[in-house]
Formats: C-alpha cells, structure tokens, sequence
C-alpha cells in the first residue's frame, strides 16, 4: 500500500481501525474517552467472548472464531493484568483485520518470544499497532504528555507496561528511542 494514493499503510490502518472503534463503541456522546480504555467491555460489545484460561507458558492468548459460532478470546490466566488487557487489545486486531478479509473462521495463538517481537509479520506487526492505538490513543497520550508527565505516570493512568508506553511514546516521535523519561 503506498500512501499520498489515497490508500493507507497497514500500520496506518491498525491505527484507523482502532481510532473507529473506539469513536464507536468506547467514546462518550461528545467524543470524550475515558482513560484507562476497558478492552474487554469494547470485546463484548464487538460480540467476543473474552477468557482467562490456563495456558502454556510463553503463549499470551488467542482467538478462535469458527464457522457459525461467535469469536472467543482466551488470555493466559497468569499474565499480569496489564499483560492480558494489551493481549485482549492485540487479539482484537487480529479479528477487526480479519472480519474486513471476510474470513469466516480462524485461529491465533500468540507467543511471546523474539520472533513475535521482530514485526516481520504483517498480521502481528498490525495487531500489535492496533493495541497500541487502542490501549493508548494518539491524542490522549499527546494531551497528557504535554503536562510533563513520565513514562511511569503515563503508564499507571493508561494501563499498561512502561516498555508498552515508552515504546507508543517513541512511535509517536515524542521521545527518542533509548530514552525514556
């Protein structure tokens, strides 16, 4: 996909994808977010049935849609909690981009692990912008971060991991990457 021709980027898709839903299904009448955003609640309202399961170590969660039934997403009843609400976000992804290619059915199951983190594929390398975007949306990261705040306190208000914020924090170009605040 080439930008300037009217098409988007994956990544830049991830993050409309995600801006869309939560125009829909999280903002208030007037366009306001309330932060932290409760993925679970925007699952269900998506019609997913969202699970803490046992599951092995190393594997985040998943999400299993089969033909005729409704998605589930299962999380890894032993992750932190912050943990299980950017895997549920990313597990989102993975159903919003694939009910746009129309796919009846499907499985996921995400790893942690190098290979997951490289973004060399797409499909992941989309979820995991699409977690981002949702757990933590452009402008209510920019907005806040304008009033000093750190990495930690930004963290704390979002829900989410220092890595997961400093890193949203380096893809928004408002920190360098190596540093954090």
């Amino acid at each position: 996909m080439v930008l300037g021709m009217g098409l988007l980027t994956r990544q830049d898709q991830a993050t409309k994808d995600a801006s869309d839903i939560l125009g829909r299904l999280w903002a208030n009448e007037s366009g306001d977010l309330g932060i932290p955003i409760d993925v679970v609640r925007i699952a269900r309202k998506l019609g997913i049935d969202v699970l803490d399961v046992e599951m092995d170590q190393g594997i985040s969660g998943a999400i299993v849609k089969e033909l005729n039934a409704d998605p589930m997403i299962m999380l890894n009843q032993s992750d932190s909690s912050n943990r299980k609400r950017f895997t549920c976000a990313h597990e989102i992804g993975h159903y919003v981009r694939r009910s746009q290619e129309g796919s009846p059915d499907y499985a996921y199951l995400d790893r942690r692990g190098p290979l997951a983190a490289q973004g060399s594929d797409e499909g992941e390398v989309y979820a995991n912008k699409f977690a981002a975007s949702l757990l933590m949306p452009e402008l209510e990261v920019k907005r806040r971060f304008k009033k000093d705040a750190t990495v930690v306190a930004l963290a704390v208000e979002f829900l989410v991991s220092e890595d997961a914020m400093n890193f949203r924090l380096q893809n928004l170009g408002l920190v360098s990457a190596g540093r954090s605040l």
